[in-house]
């Protein structure tokens, strides 16, 4: 069976398009996990470099917390052990990026949270 040019390469075309928008929506982790990575982003050394593990959106009323660790390679150097963190996003204002110790306690060791 063979196929033709054309034929093949609107297969071709369909599983690249097929791969990028599922590789696409995986990459969406919702609106506050992104809004959360991105103000994390601006305010940790060595951005580029990050790594986000632990994620998790926790909801009070219409605004979200969330909740994670980040890691980040220095200079020549490895990749530096996991920093918890949490992002406050309230609709209409800026979201708020924090690593003290306090914050996280409360809202992040939450009992079935952590």
């Amino acid at each position: 069976m063979r196929l033709s040019n054309s034929k093949l390469f609107a297969a071709v075309l369909a599983l690249v398009l097929v791969w990028v928008i599922f590789t696409q929506v995986r990459m969406l982790d919702g609106k506050a996990v992104d809004t959360a990575k991105a103000t994390a982003l601006k305010n940790i050394e060595y951005p580029e470099t990050a790594k986000f593990e632990n994620l998790q959106e926790v909801k009070h009323g219409d605004d979200s917390v969330v909740c994670g660790e980040y890691s980040v390679k220095p200079e020549g150097g490895d990749y530096a052990p996991a920093k918890p963190f949490v992002v406050e996003v309230r609709e209409g204002e800026d979201a708020r990026f924090s690593e003290l110790a306090e914050d996280i306690a409360q809202y992040c060791n939450l009992p079935g949270k952590r």
